[in-house]
């Protein structure tokens, strides 16, 4: 039974989230009009100053800044465009699980809250082993850009199987914690397997994207994510419900669709990162291996934001818990909109990623005004970016309800929740695009400390405080949801402003 207990006083957190707006508009957070769009206003200026390494930048020739605009644009853009690839199909797969009904789509939903808290070991190589080869390739040192990538996909073969098997023998344990339904953790044990075995695959397709963006060739990133959603995208729906030939696998065949697709980038990337064309020739079997100093090196500098990932996905595992106390039904809807949220989101971190890989790159060749510049022209974008998309939820919340659940009597209320939701995502883009600059830089503990305080401090608290607590119901809880991400993001930004990501050496 859905319980759907209204918001009696809504307009109060609308009220503390606009005050936050005008806070960040009045001191110009969103100087959109100026060359650098996190400059304090006179009222701040005795508080917040540029740091001393980029003193002057204001200066910078505007022919000049055209020009680190067009690179930061040639490198997101092509990033972008693969994460909305990627996200889309991830989407997809909801979509046709949803024509199953309502327990797949939420089997699914926990099942992956587990798995990327799972998947830690994937993100600390990955922007470990991202910020060196950013920071090599942009010194030319092109022999420790190659050994770089070795360990990166070496790393994430070998642990992803170890923790991925470990994972699933842990699983009959850790899912009566998530307080499903008997029938939906049946299928989120039919779900789990094959990811889950196949979890070094997995990191390491995400590996082929990053060398491609680190290594100057972002491009072919682009095109190795479209390879792997397109793939996706054509067998989800025929080993769902057996169309042809192909036999009718329900939920299973959303696995099998998506580890057939994982594998054939992983062995294309490799491929190409092998070959006569790549920047940087790697040559995977050649002898001596890396050290092992560069596989704790690539460690040193991704753990934090492995703390980050584990601390985010902790806390979005306890908010499906929380969300459960409204029953299966409002998980699957959680699990819906928070699906489409991610669309918009992982296309802002797909852009936010390829001008990551710029900074570190620029960084590496000591240029730290144009790595400032091209910081504040990806957290402008980023913003730009989830505003708009914002904006299209709200326009079409009724329809995209509708899109996942056409025969439920879930539209009022995910209109609502998804609206809800959708407030906070520029100042989620503000966050993230915060964050990937201090992950080029490889200079990940402020964001750390930042994602711990964010997702315990504030997420989990409020969400809890304006659902059970206050008994505001799904509404209440998802407004704590929003106004907890988005005075995250006015936090990042200011950590960004301090400017201790530009005194870091790799």
């Amino acid at each position: 039974m859905m319980i759907q207990l209204h918001l009696s006083s809504a307009h109060n957190p609308a009220e503390i989230y606009s005050l936050g707006l005008r806070f960040l508009f009045q001191f110009s957070v969103f100087d959109f009009s100026s060359m650098l769009p996190i400059i304090p206003s006179q009222e701040l200026s005795g508080v917040l100053t540029l740091p001393a390494e980029v003193a002057g930048v204001e200066h910078v020739p505007r022919e000049e800044r055209k020009a680190i605009h067009k690179e930061a644009v040639s490198y997101g853009l092509p990033s972008m465009a693969g994460f909305m690839v990627s996200s889309f199909n991830e989407m997809v797969s909801l979509f046709w699980l949803a024509k199953i009904g309502t327990a797949p789509v939420a089997a699914v939903t926990v099942f992956y809250t587990i798995y990327w808290m799972m998947m830690t070991f994937n993100i600390i190589t990955g922007v470990g082993s991202n910020s060196i080869m950013a920071r090599r390739f942009g010194e030319n040192n092109l022999q420790e850009a190659e050994s770089a990538s070795r360990v990166a996909f070496t790393l994430k073969i070998v642990l992803g199987t170890i923790v991925g098997i470990v994972t699933l023998l842990l699983l009959p344990l850790i899912y009566p914690l998530m307080g499903m339904e008997q029938d939906v953790e049946a299928m989120a044990h039919r779900f789990a397997p094959l990811l889950l075995i196949g979890a070094g695959i997995v990191g390491a397709s995400y590996s082929v994207y990053s060398a491609f963006r680190c290594l100057g060739m972002p491009n072919m990133a682009l095109w190795a994510q479209a390879l792997g959603a397109g793939i996706n995208l054509i067998l989800n729906p025929l080993l769902i419900f057996g169309v042809g030939p192909f036999p009718e696998l329900g939920i299973l065949g959303a696995a099998l669709a998506g580890i057939i697709s994982y594998t054939v980038v992983t062995v294309v990337g490799i491929l190409v990162l092998a070959g006569k064309r790549s920047p940087v020739k790697v040559n995977w079997l050649k002898k001596p291996f890396p050290p092992i100093s560069e596989y704790l090196s690539v460690w040193k500098v991704g753990w934090p934001v492995g703390i980050n990932v584990l601390s985010f996905s902790g806390s979005a595992a306890v908010a499906v818990k929380l969300v459960a106390v409204y029953g299966t039904d409002m998980v699957a809807l959680f699990g819906a909109v928070r699906e489409v949220l991610h669309f918009g989101i992982m296309s802002m971190v797909g852009f936010t990623l390829g001008t990551s890989a710029l900074v570190g790159q620029v960084l590496g060749a000591k240029d730290k005004v144009k790595a400032w510049v091209t910081g504040v022209y990806s957290i402008r974008l980023a913003g730009w970016i989830m505003l708009a998309y914002g904006l299209i939820i709200f326009i079409f919340a009724e329809w995209i309800v509708k899109m996942f659940f056409p025969d439920s009597d879930l539209g009022g209320l995910g209109e609502t929740i998804m609206r809800i939701m959708a407030v906070s995502l520029p100042l989620i883009g503000i966050h993230v695009g915060s964050e990937t600059v201090f992950e080029g830089a490889g200079h990940n503990k402020p964001m750390m400390n930042l994602s711990i305080f964010h997702s315990w401090i504030m997420v989990v608290p409020f969400m809890y405080l304006l659902g059970p607590v206050l008994s505001f119901g799904p509404e209440g809880m998802m407004w704590g949801w929003t106004l907890a991400h988005s005075f995250g993001g006015m936090i990042a930004v200011w950590l960004f402003y301090r400017g201790s990501w530009l005194r870091v050496e790799v």
